[in-house]
């Protein structure tokens, strides 16, 4: 946050209505916990005050300075939906853009975390349960990664979209400005690496079924057909036998070894 904190005055002053001061009460006594670093206690003062377009930014910057970006988040949309004028609306709509930006830097380094697990996991050995729960660990990791990956996107784009909204607000917002170029690079370099990693799976894939013979390719449709059915063993026994006759098929020995685990585990219970 790059903001100063709104500062309550028409309650030094022994101005306005109660309800009026009492926000403006908290603003003030807000303010210094929030300058001392003291943010829990900025968040404290700000949440048990009356609701207020000005207290609700503060409480939204004094979350995000706790990592809470989803609280924070929300504040500041309770604070741009109430804003009474644009630049309060700017203002709340460029600290809505960090904390998006947040929670995509966040996400990002959960992504390389999965990729790091993923690295690690080696499904090997004649520990049949063992493989079985590196086979599921596997895929949950990869499912979640998936979904990491998506919020990384999706909150880059939220970002900036945070940012334009500020701008709109007020078009002599530099800070803003510098950030959303920063957000639609990021954004640019995602889309191209995404491309990229899309284009050499599909011509991974490519190269893999022209491997395949014709007869191959049926046996992989009758061996599917059989997984999507929850008949393992039966599919396991088409590839096998075909495996005799097609020897392109040993080029799904990762996924003959893994109906293998599958049937053995079921086998064994």
């Amino acid at each position: 946050m790059k903001r100063l904190l709104h500062i309550g005055m028409l309650a030094l002053l022994g101005c306005g209505d109660p309800a009026e001061r009492a926000v403006e009460e908290a603003l003030h006594e807000g303010a210094e916990p929030y300058r001392m670093a003291r943010y829990d206690s900025a968040a404290t003062i700000y949440g048990q005050a009356s609701f207020d377009p000005r207290v609700a930014h503060d409480l939204g910057s004094a979350l995000y300075r706790q990592g809470l970006l989803d609280t924070a988040i929300s504040t500041f949309e309770q604070a741009i939906a109430s804003a009474r004028n644009g630049s309060d609306q700017a203002l709340a709509y460029y600290d809505l853009g960090n904390s998006w930006m947040g929670v995509s830097a966040k996400a990002d380094s959960l992504d390389k975390d999965f990729g790091g697990q993923l690295s690690q996991i080696k499904i090997e050995g004649d520990d049949i349960a063992l493989k079985v729960k590196q086979f599921v660990l596997r895929d949950s990791l990869r499912t979640f990664q998936r979904k990491v990956v998506h919020l990384v996107d999706s909150s880059l784009t939220q970002g900036a979209e945070a940012y334009k909204n500020a701008l709109r607000n007020n078009p002599k917002d530099e800070d803003a400005r510098h950030n959303l170029a920063l957000a639609q690079q990021r954004i640019a370099a995602r889309q191209k690496a995404a491309q990229a990693k899309s284009d050499q799976e599909k011509n991974k894939n490519k190269d893999k079924d022209k491997d395949l013979s014709e007869q191959a390719k049926r046996i992989m449709q009758q061996a599917d057909s059989l997984v999507e059915r929850y008949k393992f063993k039966e599919a396991l026994g088409v590839l096998a036998m075909g495996l005799k006759k097609e020897p392109t098929l040993k080029q799904q020995q990762e996924y003959m070894n893994k109906l293998d685990v599958v049937t053995r585990a079921a086998e064994a219970q």
